[in-house]
């Protein structure tokens, strides 16, 4: 059976869509709601959203595996193991329930961000289901939410990026790993936070987990050295007025 893949007109047409809809819906959030109170609670309803897609999400993969293959895959499986599974599981919890500039948002935005953009952008599992597959659809819209919250985070200042945070960046990644190895050695899966295998086949060495480590690391460094400097000048600023 041949697949769409990635950019058939269904996928472009829902690109347009979702984009749009991202960027319109933020740019009225922002401009006509200003309460402080009603932003949380839209965030909140957001992190209900995106909980209820990447549950449907995990049941649709988890059950198709088990037909597949029972021997392998068990209900075990529906724990995230996947880069933006886990992201967006951990996004959803985290807007519900957790604080302004908590911890959890120093590494789940940044992360969620690169993640739903490129997944939104480049859904490679087009390659091997079609567009209307439930796994294909769930997953599209999970990354879709899960950009706009962070996207989200960011334009109502909910996270707050100085040098002092930046660690939990780090310290993020290290447990999303760590739970990776976990499922492996202990849980079984038979993958895991591709740590056998490159996100891209085509650039084995760019996107194996600790060159994405690297990079990523690298690029949250420099932003929040950024944003530290500008915080400064407008300290200083203010010092002299």
């Amino acid at each position: 059976m041949e697949y769409p893949g990635v950019f058939c007109t269904e996928h472009l047409i829902y690109l347009a869509v979702s984009l749009l809809l991202t960027f319109f819906s933020l740019w009225a959030l922002r401009r006509f709601v200003t309460d402080k109170k009603k932003e949380r609670t839209i965030l909140r309803a957001a992190g209900i959203i995106l909980l209820i897609c990447i549950s449907v999400n995990r049941v649709s993969v988890t059950a198709a595996q088990i037909r597949e293959d029972p021997a392998v895959y068990g209900w075990i499986n529906l724990i995230p193991y996947t880069f933006c599974g886990f992201a967006s599981l951990a996004t959803a919890i985290a807007a519900i329930f957790g604080r302004d500039d908590n911890p959890a948002y120093h590494f789940l935005v940044w992360f969620g961000l690169a993640g739903g953009a490129a997944s939104v952008i480049y859904p490679d599992f087009l390659f091997e289901q079609t567009f209307w597959d439930l796994r294909s659809f769930s997953g599209l819209v999970h990354h879709s939410v899960l950009l706009w919250i962070c996207l989200f985070i960011l334009i109502t200042g909910r996270i707050r990026p100085v040098m002092k945070k930046y660690f939990f960046y780090p310290a993020g990644f290290a447990l999303m790993m760590l739970l990776g190895f976990f499922e492996i050695y202990v849980l079984g899966f038979p993958s895991a936070m591709n740590i056998d295998s490159p996100l891209l086949s085509s650039l084995p060495v760019l996107t194996s987990w600790y060159s994405l480590f690297i990079l990523t690391s690298l690029l949250v460094l420099a932003v929040y050295l950024v944003c530290g400097s500008l915080s400064a000048k407008r300290r200083a600023s203010a010092d002299n007025v």
